[in-house]
C-alpha cells in the first residue's frame, strides 16, 4: 500500500480548515455586530434585535457562496453561514449549541443509580439417587430390536 503524498493530505485537510476559518471569521464579525447593536441578555422574552446578527451572517455567507466562483472562498463563506445559523439558534433558544453538553451531563449523574445487590439462593434441584437405577439390567436388545450388529444401513430422511 502506497502512502499518500503531501499534496493529497493538504487537499484533504483544506476543506475542513477553510470551513473552520469561516466559522471563526463569522464569530469575529458577530462580535463586531454585537458592539453596534447590543442585545440585553437579561431581558425576558424575544427581542427582534437578536436576529440582526444571525441574519447578517447567514446572508453574507450564502450570498458570497453563490456569487463567488473560487471554491476556497465558497468554503470560507459556508463557515460564515454556519456561524450565522449557530448564532440564530442561540438567539431563538437562548442556549449556545457550541457550549457542549453541560446540563445534560449533570442530569445523567442524577439518573444513574447503584446496582442492586440481589441475594439469590443457589439452585439445588432434588434429583433421584443414581444408585437406585444402577441395578437395572442392561441388554443389547430392547423391545424386539436386535443388537447393534444387526443394523447394516440406516436411511436418513
Amino acid at each position: 500500500m502506497a502512502l499518500p503524498n503531501l499534496m493529497t493530505i493538504v487537499e484533504e485537510l483544506k476543506t475542513p480548515a477553510l470551513i473552520l476559518a469561516g466559522i471563526a471569521g463569522g464569530n469575529l464579525a458577530g462580535g463586531l455586530i454585537d458592539r453596534f447593536v447590543p442585545v440585553d441578555p437579561a431581558a425576558e422574552g424575544f427581542q427582534a434585535k437578536a436576529l440582526i446578527k444571525p441574519a447578517a451572517l447567514l446572508t453574507a455567507g450564502v450570498a458570497t457562496a453563490m456569487l463567488i466562483k473560487n471554491p476556497n472562498v465558497k468554503l470560507v463563506a459556508t463557515g460564515v453561514a454556519i456561524s450565522g445559523v449557530a448564532s440564530g439558534v442561540k438567539a431563538i433558544l437562548k442556549k449556545d449549541i457550541l457550549s457542549g453538553l453541560g446540563e445534560i451531563t449533570e442530569n445523567v449523574q442524577t439518573l444513574r443509580r447503584e446496582p442492586l445487590a440481589l441475594a439469590i439462593e443457589a439452585y439445588k434441584p432434588e434429583l433421584p439417587n443414581v444408585t437406585e437405577y444402577a441395578a437395572l439390567p442392561s441388554s443389547p436388545e430392547v423391545d424386539g430390536f436386535g443388537s447393534d450388529e444387526d443394523v447394516q444401513e440406516a436411511e436418513i430422511l
